[in-house]
């Protein structure tokens, strides 16, 4: 592809971004670049012509020219920024560490979404000269790794923001010796402790020598027990208000002192204004009681990915004014109920957020992507999330139909591929917020014999339903997209998944009542072990493409502990129908709903594994 307006250094990264798109076009011979007062992309007689005010509209052009192209002759597009600052936060602290060229990779495809800020959250997982266990064995990032990761995102005009913790989740560092010399509570930082701000001031130090941006999230959201266990014993009981903005003021000075502007996730002045301690108490209407708590300067970060009515986001950002008008958002890609990501529900609570922040001029955003529980669904699927992001970033509006065929020129895949994949996490109902619903995480970690959901899963339509989600995304597979891998992988998630209710059922069924059937089941179970086989093996190549290798050995042993289940029914089974011992109590006894509504749904400690929970 030739470019022409610009330099040699430029040609050179346009080249490689061009080069990402999966679907080519042979309709343009040139891009043409010129710097203006406005972002227009214009296709004509092979042709594309692009004036631009930033280098993230230029390298988002590369997308929307071959979208005109497809539209045809004299086709234009013009887009004008809704935000001044829109990415995504990458969460690097439950399990998956992502590489540097992973990194690299996601970078240049929120380029071409003209994206152009990444957070990267680390808890921990970075080195920090003199406390050798902050990320021991967690995969935690050289300063070099960090410092490459920094340039190349400035080569693609993303900003790489580091986003820490300066007072809770620290669980993963306090259960060393080490740490725990720093604790309140099992998960909070003991506030007023030198020996605390001397940490935090290495961190802090840390992270500024390897990244050029001046912006630093500081944390200290969900701090919960503050000031309830080692310092009450210290020092008495004190005001949590109170005790929480002596530690705010402590630690932006430290900040101060590096030349780093502050924000804060804003949950905690909420909790402190509401009876419940909830974060969204339609019950509180005024908060401004928290203006004289804030430090000047500091931006407050409203996160919020649960609500897909207009109407809440609109009152909170109300009540953050009340605060500040330094208001950074917070949305989510909703990669972090398990396996599976739940596009739906991004979409929905996703345009909700941002037509709302348009409104309310608040004009820096991030998609969130925790990886709750051990980073179990692979960061990349949110990609689909981010190209949404960049729609909202550029228009005022998103249009869907638009929207679809640009992640099919970016990816080679539908968006209603995506958009199904919900069908997968959740086989009988939309998940909503604060009620239950049936998740294939249940399906894949409960217990072959003493299942907890095996009343849930006692319907054969569910069977046929995985059976043909599995067939569908088999399809799918080896077609040289970019998300071949991932079809496959969500391909044995639901082979597993049918397979194994299918499995369950008929153990139950036939138990006591018809020992030919019951023998059938055994070759079902052989079958099952395959599968979990092969779904562990998907998931080990999307992990190691990903992330680096710590942190798999919790999946790993997620895995191994069903596997292991499978043989171990296939020999109970087998010693029943040998005579060799004369019942199987595990299916006698009488299956319950799973906690009534299925609060724990997608938590993997409620289920009978629950001991492996490093990586939360």
């Amino acid at each position: 592809m030739r470019f022409s307006g610009i330099d040699l250094k430029t040609e050179k990264t346009l080249n490689n971004l061009y080069n990402r798109i999966a679907k080519k076009t042979e309709n343009i011979s040139e891009y043409i670049f010129e710097k203006g007062n406005e972002f227009e992309v214009s296709f004509s007689e092979g042709r594309v012509y692009v004036s631009y005010t930033s280098d993230s509209e230029m390298y988002r052009s590369l997308l929307l020219g071959v979208y005109l192209s497809d539209k045809g002759e004299n086709s234009r597009i013009k887009e004008a920024l809704q935000f001044d600052n829109a990415g995504v936060m990458l969460d690097m602290s439950r399990g998956g560490v992502m590489t540097k060229d992973a990194l690299k990779e996601y970078m240049e495809y929120m380029a071409l979404m003209g994206l152009n800020s990444l957070m990267l959250y680390m808890e921990d997982v970075y080195e920090v000269p003199g406390y050798e266990y902050f990320g021991y064995m967690r995969g935690r990032y050289s300063k070099d790794e960090l410092k490459q990761i920094d340039e190349y995102g400035k080569s693609l005009n993303i900003e790489v923001i580091p986003c820490i913790q300066t007072l809770g989740h620290y669980e993963q560092y306090i259960k060393w010796t080490e740490g725990k010399k720093m604790s309140d509570t099992n998960t909070v930082l003991m506030i007023g402790d030198d020996a605390t701000y001397q940490f935090i001031e290495a961190i802090i130090k840390t992270v500024s020598e390897c990244f050029t941006t001046k912006k630093i999230h500081i944390g200290m959201d969900e701090a919960w027990g503050m000031g309830k266990g080692n310092y009450l014993a210290k020092n008495g009981l004190r005001d949590g208000t109170e005790l929480f903005c002596e530690h705010i003021e402590k630690v932006k000075r430290i900040a101060d002192k590096y030349g780093l502007e502050s924000m804060i996730w804003s949950d905690m002045f909420f909790r402190f204004a509401s009876d419940s301690h909830g974060y969204y108490d339609e019950n509180v209407s005024d908060v401004s009681k928290a203006k004289p708590l804030v430090p000047q300067d500091v931006s407050l970060v409203y996160w919020d990915y649960y609500h897909k009515d207009e109407k809440t986001y609109e009152d909170m950002i109300k009540k953050h004014k009340q605060i500040t008008d330094k208001i950074v958002f917070a949305g989510g890609i909703w990669l972090w109920r398990g396996h599976i990501p739940d596009y739906r529900f991004t979409f929905d609570t996703t345009d909700a957020a941002l037509n709302v922040c348009k409104n309310n001029a608040v004009k820096d955003v991030y998609a969130t992507v925790w990886g709750d529980d051990g980073c179990e669904t692979d960061a990349f699927f949110s990609l689909v999330g981010c190209a949404h992001y960049g729609e909202h970033m550029y228009n005022s509006k998103v249009d869907y139909e638009a929207f679809s065929k640009r992640v099919k020129i970016l990816f080679g895949a539908e968006l209603s591929d995506f958009k199904k994949m919900t069908d997968v996490l959740y086989p009988k109902e939309k998940f909503e917020m604060g009620k239950g619903a049936l998740c294939v995480k249940q399906i894949l970690y409960s217990d072959i014999l003493c299942g907890f959901i095996d009343a849930e899963i006692n319907d054969e339509k569910l069977v046929a339903h995985y059976k043909e989600l599995a067939d569908s995304y088999e399809k799918l597979m080896n077609t040289g997209a970019y998300f071949d891998k991932h079809y496959e992988y969500v391909k044995d998630v639901c082979t597993v998944a049918y397979r194994k209710i299918d499995a369950i059922n008929k153990l139950h069924k036939y138990y006591k009542k018809d020992n030919g059937k019951l023998k059938e089941v055994l070759s079902l179970l052989a079958k099952l072990y395959d599968d979990y086989q092969k779904l562990k093996n998907s998931h080990y190549e999307l992990w190691c493409h990903s992330y680096k290798p710590f942190g798999f050995e919790n999946i790993d042993g997620r895995y191994g502990i069903k596997i292991s289940r499978v043989q171990t029914a296939q020999r109970r089974v087998s010693d029943y129908l040998e005579g060799k011992i004369e019942s199987l109590p595990e299916l006698e006894e009488k299956r319950l709903p799973f906690n009534g509504n299925m609060v724990f749904a997608t938590t993997h400690n409620a289920l009978t594994s629950g001991f492996f929970s490093r990586g939360y």
